[in-house]
């Protein structure tokens, strides 16, 4: 028995509800938000008056120009592997080698018409007759007035050490988005062809844009604002990508899917408030998720369980360091994929072609009449024959007689007298004790006899 159906169903809901609501309070809680860095720490002066030591990579670069510091002690020259002064930040940067200049990434300037921007990613090589033995002090000057919004660390990474193939650690980092670029594209054709719904098709194609502007941190020789733009279409992406989450949830919710879809809006308005844009992006998933992880817990349908095991691993994973870079990514295709299978799989549902309006056969010696019952008017007996009389005008004769007519044209053909009877469906008006009028017309008699059983019929 899986573990699903061991559950009683009175406390799925609640252990969904309180398995997401705890992944929610771990991510809220402030423990891992300053993990402290390994790497050494520079002497930081964004002005002479106001230096400290810290992690350039928590530094705003709010000063128009930012000066760090650091010494690296070298003992033999001749016997140390070359070294190199990486930089990968949304700034111009300067860099000095004991005083003596060992490359620039853009023009450093005081302000905005000054400074030319540098590449988001940039590496100087320390020429070996800068080094020395001893103390080498290493300075970087980093500027950044081209960023179009406020960037609260600006600085990735600054370093010091052997020099690194420039795509070799970022696509170690990024090999699992690339993956998933594959996997999202190729369950997008899937369900497009399998047709698993407007919503799910488009939050597939909002993943797999999301994933595309992540994996274009490949391309190293971007002009640092790019960068900004960058984490700004992820971040919306992500947002897109919440709310059509919330959609696709709704469906579940039945009549509360506005409201859920409302409060997801507001929850991601919320996270765009953030100072962090890869904590707008985590929390802008993450007010998704939620939002599908409550309807999954007290909606129907069959894509409840499914839905409600994606959210959920989403929202722990999100606790996961790299979660943006991969895994997210990830999750997102083989939850494509499984909506996509259970689609195919799902018993194809043909289309129930309109009913054939009823049909009469009227003998006519060795011949048979198929008229459709909404033709027939009236008929009236002639001996041992009838002529029936139709709605376009024309008039057959029937080798049955009235009785015969009535029974093989019942329930449509009622006899209302001893030589007529009528299509009931084109009786207009009924009069009291009076005769009966067609739809076109014609007044027809109504026997005595037969009056209280129109009248019965009637009702």
């Amino acid at each position: 028995m899986p573990l699903g159906e061991r559950i009683p169903e009175r406390l799925r809901a609640p252990l969904l509800l309180l398995a997401g609501l705890a992944a929610l309070l771990i991510a809220a809680w402030p423990w891992h938000a300053a993990s402290p860095s390994t790497a050494p720490p520079w002497w930081i002066c964004p002005s002479q008056a106001a230096c400290h030591w810290g992690d350039p990579t928590r530094e705003p670069l709010a000063a128009p120009v930012t000066v760090l510091r650091r010494v690296v002690r070298i003992d033999d020259p001749r016997r140390t592997a070359a070294l190199a002064v990486e930089v990968t930040a949304m700034a111009s940067a300067e860099a000095r080698w004991n005083g003596g200049a060992i490359g620039a990434n853009g023009t450093v300037g005081l302000d905005r018409a000054s400074e030319v921007p540098g590449h988001f990613v940039a590496r100087f090589p320390v020429p070996w007759e800068a080094m020395r033995a001893g103390d080498n002090l290493v300075e970087v000057r980093l500027s950044a007035h081209h960023l179009w919004v406020p960037v609260a660390r600006p600085v990735h990474r600054l370093a010091v050490g052997p020099p690194q193939e420039p795509l070799r650690g970022v696509l170690r980092a990024y090999l699992p988005t690339l993956i998933a670029l594959g996997l999202l594209a190729a369950t997008l054709l899937l369900q497009l062809l399998v047709r698993t719904g407007r919503a799910a098709v488009l939050l597939n194609a909002a993943v797999l844009a999301q994933a595309m502007a992540e994996a274009s941190k490949l391309i190293l020789t971007y002009a640092y604002p790019w960068q900004v733009t960058r984490l700004f279409a992820v971040a919306l992406l992500a947002g897109i990508a919440a709310l059509l989450l919330a959609r696709i949830a709704g469906g579940l919710a039945e009549r509360r899917g506005r409201t859920l879809l409302a409060v997801t809006a507001l929850a991601v308005a919320l996270a765009w408030l953030l100072p962090a844009w890869d904590a707008k992006t985590l929390w802008a998933l993450r007010a998704g998720a939620s939002a599908a992880l409550l309807a999954a817990a007290f909606g129907r349908g069959p894509l409840r369980a499914v839905l409600g095991g994606y959210v959920l691993a989403l929202l722990w994973l999100s606790l996961t360091p790299g979660f943006l870079d991969s895994s997210h990514y990830l999750l997102a295709a083989v939850f494509f994929a499984t909506i996509a299978l259970l689609k195919r799989s799902a018993p194809v549902e043909t289309p129930v072609a309109p009913p054939a309006p009823s049909l009469v056969a009227l003998p006519h010696g060795n011949a048979q009449h198929r008229i459709a019952v909404d033709d027939l008017l009236y008929a009236q007996a002639e001996d041992d024959y009838c002529r029936v009389h139709l709605a376009d005008g024309r008039s057959l004769l029937v080798t049955a007689n009235l009785g015969a007519l009535v029974r093989m044209t019942a329930p449509h053909m009622v006899r209302v007298h001893r030589s007529y009877a009528v299509n009931g469906a084109r009786v207009a008006v009924l009069h009291r004790g009076g005769p009966l009028a067609l739809a076109n017309g014609v007044s027809i008699p109504v026997g005595r006899t037969y009056r209280a059983a129109l009248a019965a019929w009637a009702q």
